[in-house]
């Protein structure tokens, strides 16, 4: 006996024996039962994961995370309940119906079925479905319905029988069309289920918020045989008391409409419908289905430390995730983000956070709790309002948040450089090789930090700056992004004075313009001195200070227009852009080089290895600036792309 066929007769004697306690039994007291196995379902099945990802898909910003429990938890008691209705079939009359079934609406399908024609109930895994076709032969509207072959046949058969018991007729997908045809034009009703995921070769409208899948046909069915489409739900009241909502018909779209765009105009009427129908009642609805199994669209969540560079390096991949979508051909406005700033209580809490999730590997016990208790409530309630397919953050003070967030939406964790611990429990990490992580399956390693700077960013970046300033034909550019302190490095004025001085003697040597901005993180000192030396200079046609007048886009252009780049040597963010550009990028550093970390020093010499910028100081940068603007333009590529799509089509299929 093969593993399929025990099983089968496991499940055939199981459901046999069911059928026997039914029969003895109260009804409500067998409804009842009903309830409890849903609840014994619910701790024990393997959806239930699939069930709350799918209701955080939907309710995430309206309910609790308590009342997406509670939906789920009687979603499965409704499926027990329904599951010992079934059972009973047998044993139901009409005078069963009319005691516990009421119909709404069912006048205008009378009509319908005087004039001789065909009428598709359009339904779904809503309330007992089991029901609706059962009841309709015990009310004088016997339904042929639309079903799918089970891989157990003896059980399956067993329960087909149970759904016959009332007059109901069974037609199995896969059976020849003209079976379906044949009914409607014999005037008769045919019952469909249409709610669930219908593949990548589906119909695709709205539904709750993204593209969903449909199965094809219902159009082709009314459309060849005149039948009207009434979508048709059946709603539990209480605990053995039903009400069957009959809506419609559809309004059936032009005669010259293609068949796939009469498909799409039936399936966006029935997904209003039906998203009304499950608002109204969530509970009764079947969540465990993985609807959205074939949508195109993914919702990415960048948790942000505060940090403008840790911030950008998340934006940078999740835009490599964009072009990588649309090279799959799926356009920007399939991939939606959010980005949250995630904010403690104080910075005590964000150390004991990262404390525990060291020691528990990244997978914290009781994590809800004690985000809630760490973050500020904005920050938690802003994050368990949103749902997403992909968290991704960068900086080891949000990793364990980003973890936390992912299990919350059954979602992908990815973290941008070394989150610190718990490398296993991420998705993807992509770092740059001076973090030196263990090789393994999860782990895309980089050369340098990630950056926003792409051909088609430097394209729109320098477009967009060339508009507003005026450039000499001809002349050379040098684009100076000047940095300032961090917490391990301090400029020292007279250095930073030093590179101001050669900087502007190299480009009137040279008759070379020069662009020139500041960051956030440049002291007030050294801004000072940067007005003082190039906000009169002639050949200084743009002259940003951050601090004054941040300008969105400023460094895009600023690259895009260059010949070549001068950036001081203290953020590996900022010398990543700058070699990101394709430019020649010049590293100067306006402090002791002894200071900086191992680590810095690692990706200093590997970029330089690689040719990707040279290290020069205030004493030569004058006539390294004229050596690099009279030798050929760089020709070294940027040597991320390929790592970075690798990880992006990890991200995002």
């Amino acid at each position: 006996m093969t593993k399929t066929s025990f099983e089968d007769a496991l499940m055939l004697n199981a459901i046999r024996f069911a059928r026997f306690l039914v029969k003895i039994l109260p009804y409500r007291a067998a409804i009842k039962l009903g309830s409890f196995i849903g609840d014994v379902a619910y701790w024990g099945t393997k959806r239930h994961p699939v069930m709350l990802k799918n209701l955080r898909a939907v309710f995430a910003g309206e309910k609790s995370p308590a009342e997406l429990k509670k939906i789920a938890r009687e979603s499965f008691r409704n499926i027990g309940r329904a599951g010992i209705e079934l059972l009973h079939a047998p044993d139901m009359d009409k005078a069963f119906a009319l005691k516990h079934i009421r119909v709404i609406d069912s006048q205008k399908v009378d009509n319908v079925l005087k004039e001789g024609r065909g009428v598709i109930f359009l339904t779904a895994h809503f309330g007992n479905w089991e029901l609706l076709s059962i009841s309709g032969g015990l009310l004088g509207y016997p339904m042929t319905a639309l079903a799918r072959e089970q891989k157990h046949p003896r059980s399956d058969a067993y329960l087909n029988d149970l759904r016959r018991s009332q007059g109901s007729e069974i037609i199995f997908k896969g059976m020849p069309v003209r079976e379906i045809l044949r009914s409607l034009k014999a005037g008769r009703i045919v019952g469909i289920l249409g709610d669930q995921d219908g593949g990548k070769s589906g119909t695709f409208v709205p539904f709750f918020g993204r593209l969903s899948s449909y199965p094809k046909g219902v159009a082709a069915f009314a459309t060849r045989t005149g039948a009207r489409i009434f979508p048709t739900f059946i709603f539990r009241e209480g605990v053995d008391s039903h009400r069957i909502e009959v809506e419609g018909p559809l309004i059936a779209p032009p005669e010259d409409w293609t068949n796939e765009e009469k498909e799409k105009n039936i399936l966006t009427q029935f997904a209003v419908i039906l998203e009304a129908k499950i608002r109204k009642e969530p509970a009764q609805w079947l969540w465990a289905h993985r609807r959205w199994k074939s949508t195109p669209d993914r919702f990415v969540l960048v948790l942000s430390d505060g940090k403008a560079g840790h911030r950008n390096q998340s934006l940078a991949l999740y835009e490599t995730i964009v072009r990588q979508r649309a090279e799959d051909g799926l356009g920007p406005e399939r991939t939606h983000l959010k980005i949250i700033e995630v904010q403690y209580h104080h910075e005590f809490f964000q150390k004991v956070f990262r404390v525990l999730n060291s020691l528990f590997g990244g997978r914290v016990p009781f994590a809800r709790f004690w985000a809630k208790m760490f973050l500020t409530p904005a920050s938690y309630r802003e994050i368990m309002q949103t749902y997403a397919d992909v968290v991704i953050s960068a900086g080891s003070s949000v990793a364990g948040v980003n973890l936390w967030a992912a299990r919350e939406n059954a979602a992908r964790s990815v973290a941008v450089m070394d989150p610190g611990f718990g490398l296993r429990h991420f998705h993807a990490i992509v770092a740059p090789k001076h973090d030196r992580l263990k090789k393994n399956s999860n782990v895309f390693e980089t050369q340098a930090a990630l950056t926003q700077v792409s051909k088609e960013a430097l394209e729109i970046g320098s477009a967009a700056l060339g508009n507003k300033i005026s450039l000499k034909p001809g002349s050379k550019v040098v684009g100076f992004l000047a940095g300032g302190d961090t917490a391990q490095i301090i400029f020292e004025k007279d250095i930073f004075l030093k590179i101001l001085d050669s900087l502007r003697l190299g480009i009137q040597e040279n008759g070379a313009q020069i662009l020139v901005t500041t960051s956030r993180r440049t002291p007030a000192w050294a801004e000072a001195a940067v007005k003082e030396k190039f906000a009169q200079e002639p050949l200084c046609p743009l002259l940003v200070i951050a601090n004054e007048a941040n300008r969105a886009g400023i460094v895009l252009g600023v690259l895009g227009l260059s010949d070549l780049v001068v950036v001081t040597g203290e953020s590996i963010s900022m010398i990543s852009e700058a070699a990101a550009s394709g430019k020649k990028v010049l590293v100067v550093e306006p402090f002791e080089s002894l200071r900086r970390k191992p680590k810095f020093v690692d990706f200093l010499n590997l970029m330089e290895n690689e040719g990707l910028i040279q290290r020069v100081t205030a004493e030569n940068l004058s006539a390294q600036i004229q050596a690099s603007l009279a030798s050929p333009a760089r020709v070294a590529v940027y040597p991320d792309s390929e790592r970075l799509r690798e990880a992006a089509q990890k991200i995002s299929r």
